[in-house]
């Protein structure tokens, strides 16, 4: 009985909390719901740029002279005189006398060389005069010896010498006035007046300034960019000379020149150095300054034209030569390109990228391929 009545006490509790749970249940509220929103980042694009163009090399050097003349003395003496204007950084003109070497002791030696002529001379008349009596006195069967033929050869030799001697004496003494062989600069000065120099002593160094020179360093895929070992010279000169375009980096002055060989041989870093030479007016700057040698410049050099090059700013390209497209629908695809140059702003492509093709601009960390981006016009 007692079992009994525990029994229906419990099915009285299980129907109260069943009860309570169906209330419960009924009366709950409304869950509330939050729509979430997927945000579509925005990427900025560039379109490709498609061209017909030569693509600028970017290298460096340094100015020199294309004509150095190193003045020596071609005879021995004594300084006498030197022009004003020979001293280091003065303009001299073409053939301008610079220095006088002391003349007497040449004025000399051009007497006794005339002497000496006078004096062989002589002895040729003598000789044709004692050959003219020996031919009337002598058989034809006499030797040559009897009839003076070798006596009037060495007389004629003797009267040669010494007219060549007296010749080369009077140019001796051309050569006590040393000028200039050119309107340049001078470099350097060796001497000072009174000084007793010899045959080969240095006088000075001058350089043209007319015309200058700067070697630059390439690679080879640069020098096949240009076109540089397609321009052979022929007989009517280069068929192609690529322009080279000179900087200073202080002022931002410029030059303009041209590409006219290639060195022999490569450096020791395996470069091959190309040679662009400024010539007359162009040695003066946009802004008039004159190109002086020694001078550091930057050069942006523009070879043969490249058809359907594909352009793009050096900050798309990602790593492993690729770039993020972005397709027709908005979605973005890693696609690998084949670089032909990288410049300094701009890469030049060779894969050929559709016209119009939309490329992300800039470095985006968390882009994966298949994404959908918002494209904005950069």
């Amino acid at each position: 009985m007692k079992q009994l009545k525990f029994f229906l006490i419990g099915l009285v509790i299980i129907g109260a909390g069943g009860y309570a749970g169906y209330v419960m249940y009924q009366n709950a509220p409304e869950p509330e719901t939050q729509e979430v929103t997927v945000a579509i980042p925005q990427v900025p694009f560039q379109e490709v740029k498609i061209a017909t163009q030569s693509i600028p090399i970017f290298s460096r050097g340094r100015v020199s002279a294309s004509r150095v003349h190193k003045i020596a003395s071609q005879v021995s003496g004594l300084v006498t005189n030197i022009a004003p204007e020979l001293k280091k950084g003065e303009i001299v003109g073409a053939g301008q006398q610079l220095v006088q070497i002391d003349e007497q002791p040449l004025i000399l030696d051009i007497a006794q060389k005339k002497a000496q002529v006078t004096q062989t001379r002589l002895r040729l008349e003598e000789t044709e005069a004692n050959a003219r009596v020996a031919r009337r006195q002598v058989g034809r069967n006499a030797s040559e010896y009897a009839r003076f033929v070798p006596q009037l050869a060495y007389a004629n030799s003797q009267v040669k010498a010494a007219e060549a001697a007296l010749e080369y004496a009077y140019d001796q003494l051309e050569n006590t006035k040393i000028s200039s062989p050119i309107e340049g600069k001078v470099v350097d000065v060796y001497i000072n007046e009174g000084d007793l120099v010899q045959t080969g002593s240095p006088i000075a160094v001058l350089y043209g300034m007319d015309q200058a020179e700067v070697r630059l360093p390439l690679n080879d895929a640069e020098v096949a960019i240009i076109g540089v070992e397609e321009n052979a010279n022929n007989t009517d000169g280069p068929s192609f000379m690529p322009k080279v375009m000179l900087r200073d980096y202080e002022s931002g002055d410029e030059w303009q020149g041209y590409i006219v060989r290639t060195d022999g041989e490569r450096s020791a870093n395996q470069l091959l150095y190309i040679v662009a030479q400024i010539n007359g007016e162009e040695m003066y700057s946009n802004t008039g300054r004159y190109l002086v040698p020694g001078s550091f410049l930057e050069a942006e050099v523009r070879g043969q034209e490249i058809e359907s090059l594909r352009i793009l700013p050096r900050e798309v390209i990602l790593s492993g030569d690729a770039i993020w497209m972005i397709n027709a629908d908005n979605t973005i695809q890693r696609q690998l390109v084949n670089i032909r140059y990288r410049g300094k702003d701009y890469a030049y492509i060779d894969t050929a990228l559709p016209p119009g093709t939309r490329v992300v601009a800039g470095n985006f960390n968390r882009l994966v391929e298949g994404m959908t981006v918002e494209p904005i016009r950069q």
